[in-house]
């Protein structure tokens, strides 16, 4: 394991693991943004296995977003990042990873104990969390789905449904930390993509926000609320957003709100109209109030209206923490 820093002016650092430490050092070198990283810190254990050292790898990444010191360089970890259970794993999950979290706070690295990490909303929605074998799926499902029709020139509309606690919001800052970094990636089918995530919930807005400080392809201008979107579409006549995920979309408006200054029919169809793909995260039993009302009919309604000119996929998602 290694943690590679700098505490210049902007505090930066990139995390890894390697079997190949010499060969991942130079590789490290040769590339311009790790060269200005001039500190670099190594952790060991004669027992340390492959397993271990990626679950370390991955609490170290969480912890470091939430604690906010550095502003990490790492991008998405590999598409099959998801939990599995390895021989003694609660004591390095738990016992080993504490105590290296002690020594560089000794060291002042990072700043905040684990249980005071544990309980920020930045920690609990990481986009770097494992995901389980069904999050996963999930995650891969949407991620295809866009790549496949992202030039198809029409409204391509991605609905997820599930119950509060089964981690809807968990794999949409996953999946969409994934997609922006593909938006970077010249390879990729997504490359120059313009992509947002909306929330109609000023906290979770906010935790969206100080997630995006600390990865390198995330930015707060990416994450809007609903009506902020709609109006900043329409009144500057912007082209089309490609990829837009709605988190939480059971609180969208589903009728006008001059208080809040949305003059449209609703959200979801402004939404729609505005953007190549929609991911719609929606729970059918978290309806608030009255100016936020979906039912089937009226979900139903939205999509007939669109029939023509959109494809439509449905998933939902159960039991997963």
């Amino acid at each position: 394991m290694y943690i590679l820093y700098t505490n210049a002016k902007k505090e930066t650092a990139y995390i890894g693991q390697t079997v190949h430490l010499q060969r991942r050092m130079q590789k490290h070198l040769s590339d311009a943004s790790r060269k200005k990283l001039d500190t670099a810190l190594f952790i060991g254990n004669e027992k340390f296995n492959q397993s271990a050292t990626y679950n370390i790898e991955t609490n170290l990444i969480n912890f470091f977003i939430a604690d906010k010191k550095y502003e990490l360089q790492n991008k998405s970890q590999t598409m099959d990042s998801k939990m599995h259970d390895y021989y003694n794993k609660e004591y390095y999950d738990q016992t080993f990873f504490k105590h290296i979290w002690e020594e560089l706070r000794q060291h002042k690295v990072v700043r905040e104990s684990l249980e005071e990490l544990r309980n920020k909303d930045v920690f609990k929605l990481s986009p770097y969390k494992e995901l389980s074998a069904e999050q996963m799926d999930l995650k891969y499902h949407i991620i295809d789905y866009c790549k496949k029709h992202i030039n198809d020139g029409q409204h391509s509309i991605f609905f997820i449904e599930g119950d509060a606690g089964t981690g809807k919001s968990v794999v949409l800052s996953s999946t969409f930390n994934t997609i922006q970094d593909f938006s970077y990636d010249k390879s990729s089918k997504l490359y120059g993509t313009k992509n947002y995530l909306l929330v109609n919930h000023q906290e979770m807005l906010k935790t969206y926000k100080e997630i995006s400080e600390s990865l390198p392809n995330l930015k707060k201008k990416s994450f809007m609320k609903p009506t902020s979107f709609i109006n900043q579409q329409t009144k500057s006549n912007a082209s089309v957003a490609d990829i837009v995920f709605v988190d939480e979309a059971h609180l969208l408006l589903s009728k006008k709100d001059s208080y809040n200054n949305f003059k449209q029919d609703n959200h979801l169809e402004e939404i729609i109209k505005q953007s190549k793909i929609t991911i719609v995260v929606f729970d059918r039993r978290q309806v608030l109030k009255l100016k936020s009302y979906w039912d089937s009919k009226m979900l139903d309604s939205i999509k007939k209206r669109l029939a023509q000119r959109s494809i439509y996929a449905d998933e939902s998602i159960s039991n997963s923490s």
